[in-house]
């Protein structure tokens, strides 16, 4: 099964500035998907980049997702993890970057591999790890 990583955020409105913001962090417009769970995505080339309005993981792990409203998944097409975590530090970076969110990234939904809250101090603490 592969591996992917997650950028949990918050407040996940209003849904317009939401989706412009992920798109200037990930260099690509997202374009609405038709499906269940997936409401935004867009083909960076090697990776996919997944959002969600809404989700329902709850605590796991020491990971309190459901303190997030919406949630962005990258996954590598070649599952190359090294290069998927790199994108998602990045796309992570350049969201912060924009001090509007609450942010969590995490890996497969079981490893916290970093935290930021907007500049009125929302959010964790940076580089907060969770244990398996």
């Amino acid at each position: 099964m592969s591996e992917y990583h997650y950028v949990f955020m918050r407040p996940g409105q209003p849904r317009e500035q939401l989706i412009s913001d992920i798109s200037f962090a990930c260099g690509a417009n997202l374009k609405p998907v038709d499906s269940e769970f997936v409401d935004y995505a867009a083909n960076l080339g090697h990776a996919a980049v997944e959002v969600e309005f809404s989700h329902e993981y709850e605590k796991s792990y020491g990971i309190p997702f459901e303190e997030y409203d919406s949630l962005l998944s990258i996954r590598d097409f070649d599952s190359d993890l090294v290069r998927q975590e790199s994108l998602a530090r990045r796309i992570f970076g350049n969201l912060a970057s924009l001090e509007r969110y609450a942010l969590l990234l995490v890996l497969d939904l079981q490893v916290q591999l970093d935290a930021k809250g907007p500049a009125d101090g929302g959010g964790g603490r940076q580089g907060e790890s969770a244990g398996a």
